[in-house]
């Protein structure tokens, strides 16, 4: 606060002529561009999620239920916030936004399956019941994948990486419990509105359509195996941001702005700190002289520096002194001519270090954007091997055990991991370089909230198969999952490229450009893709590992009690 409120006094002072950089200005200035962004972004978002309700419902009232459910959800969130103490800004102003796109797809699960039972001739109660037992399964599971893929996010090392992933988790868990337990109550009591504002449906009978798409389920395979390698090593190459430059100094904040004036008028400037003990002045004396000495050195300042051979310290007043001499050590401002994020300010960077060590082998350290930066990239790095890893087994593990099923975990994930590779080839293609946080993020929220759609079309596959043979029963279970996916993936990909198009800052509008292309691609893949795996794995789905496992158990069992029966038989 009591920085906040000092840039704010420079700002008064020097008006319209005055431009600042720095930390704490890029801080203050993304949190509060991203604040007033993120109310436009929000209202936007509500407005097209309800335009995607009002055309793939059947009535006009239902999109009120839908955004009554998860507005609920999203206050309970934001208000049990208070219990984690504080929150990031970023977390704070990106999270409802997000939690409306990925958690929207349980109402609509829900809603789907009553409105069958009720068209099949139901009473109300009775549709609903069955309507909750029916969508139970996949909303539990797509719920609890989401949840474990935001819940990995709070291993990291990198800090942030709780804080959202903590927000985020207990986000969908408000909106499972307001699906289960408020949406049941909410479709009783608004019953008469939604038959009242009922329309005739504006989307069409997708059988057609479905039949169409499994016809060409051979060729999407093969084109999905031939893209896979190549994509997959595409994603591997790409460019990454990771300095916190990349978002609060990204292109369209005002730091950034502010930043190519100073450097018009100045040249690049990029400040790093050394801190030494305080010791001999003749030693850092020489060690600054042979820092300035460097090629991309503009200026070094120290005490040992400035003052004249031969005067001491003590000539000088402490007000002075204690500027770059505190609490026994010494403070050496370096400006180099480099950006905060380049191989040349990481080369400079390490170059620096090198030379402050051989000065001072013990207690010295480099401090600023630069190695600020090589540490983040450290740690995100070893993070995001991390996370990948739990949040793919985290997922498999909670299909695995709703379905009791090795091969369901295995053919729901199919999709998405393919969807997520192309996903993130896209920057390398495309010659882009991405913020990789957002890369951790993304893939995330890719895989925990996409797998949903896999995950309904499988339990769709199984549940007509038990009247069905296995291609009408693949084409029966796209027919009744196009319409939910549909309006999921639309609203998760129209919110992602709301953030895209909207937010000013660079950073974040690359965010929500993977989230939306992600959400898209992941859709089209498990409408076009998922029904050739369903149909070519169809023994393994329509009767679970377990209950084979238990049915071979029971049969050696047998076996071995009727050979025992037998020989005592033939025993005199």
């Amino acid at each position: 606060e009591r920085t906040s409120r000092a840039i704010d006094e420079m700002k008064e002072i020097t008006g319209d002529k005055g431009y600042f950089v720095g930390m704490a200005v890029q801080t203050k200035s993304l949190a509060e561009q991203l604040a007033q962004e993120m109310r436009l972004i929000m209202t936007l978002a509500v407005v097209f999620i309800f335009l995607i309700l009002c055309v793939t419902t059947t009535s006009w009232f239902e999109p009120v239920l839908f955004l009554t459910v998860m507005g609920a959800a999203i206050v309970l969130n934001k208000g049990t916030n208070i219990f984690l103490g504080t929150v990031s800004f970023l977390t704070d102003n990106v999270v409802a936004v997000l939690q409306l796109a990925v958690s929207m797809d349980y109402s609509i699960f829900l809603l789907h399956a009553y409105t069958r039972y009720k068209e099949s001739g139901q009473e109300q109660i009775t549709a609903l019941t069955n309507a909750i037992n029916e969508a139970l399964n996949s909303i539990l599971a797509s719920s609890l994948t989401t949840i474990v893929g935001f819940l990995v996010l709070t291993v990291m090392e990198f800090s942030i990486g709780f804080d959202l992933g903590l927000s985020l988790a207990k986000g969908v868990v408000f909106s499972l419990l307001t699906v289960l337990l408020l949406m049941p109550a909410l479709i009783l009591r608004m019953s008469p509105l939604i038959e009242r504002f009922a329309h005739r449906p504006f989307l069409p009978d997708f059988d057609g359509f479905a039949r169409k798409i499994f016809k060409a389920r051979y060729a999407v395979l093969a084109a999905a195996v031939i893209a896979f390698v190549p994509m997959y090593t595409a994603q591997g190459m790409n460019s990454y941001l990771y300095g916190n430059s990349a978002v609060g100094a990204a292109e369209g904040t005002r730091v950034y702005e502010d930043e190519q004036k100073i450097n018009a008028v100045f040249g690049r400037s990029n400040m790093m700190m050394a801190i030494v003990p305080v010791g001999s002045n003749v030693t850092e004396a020489e060690m600054t002289d042979q820092i300035q000495a460097l090629p991309y050195i503009k200026s070094v300042q120290s005490l040992a520096g400035e003052l004249p051979e031969g005067v001491p310290e003590s000539f000088l007043p402490e007000s002075v002194t204690e500027l770059l001499h505190k609490n026994g050590y010494s403070r050496i401002l370096l400006y180099t001519r480099t950006k905060d994020e380049s191989e040349a300010a990481y080369q400079a960077a390490d170059e620096i270090r090198e030379i402050v060590r051989k000065y001072y082998p013990e207690d010295s350290y480099l401090i600023g954007g630069t190695p600020s930066t090589q540490d983040i990239q450290t740690v995100i790095t070893k993070d995001y091997s991390f996370v990948n890893l739990l949040s793919n087994l985290g997922v498999f593990l909670v299909v695995l055990f709703t379905y009791r099923s090795l091969a369901i975990p295995v053919v729901v994930m199919i999709p998405i991991e393919v969807a997520i590779c192309i996903n993130m080839a896209v920057p390398y293609l495309a010659g882009e370089k991405v913020v990789f946080m957002g890369y951790v993020i993304v893939s995330c929220i890719q895989l925990g909230a996409t797998v949903d759609y896999s995950i309904l079309t499988t339990s769709n596959y199984i549940e007509a198969r038990k009247t069905k043979g296995k291609e009408e029963a693949a084409i029966q279970a796209m027919t009744r999952s196009i319409p939910a996916i549909l309006t999921s993936g639309s609203i998760l990909t129209i919110v992602g490229y709301v953030l895209h198009f909207v937010s000013t800052i660079s950073a974040i509008g690359d965010l929500g450009h993977l989230i939306g292309r992600g959400a898209f691609i992941s859709l089209i893949l498990v409408i076009s893709l998922l029904p050739a795996f369903l149909v070519l794995i169809d023994p393994l789905l329509t009767k679970n590992e377990i209950t084979r496992f238990r049915e071979w158990r029971q049969r050696r069992r047998d076996g071995f009690h009727r050979k025992r029966a037998k020989i005592r038989r033939k025993q005199p």
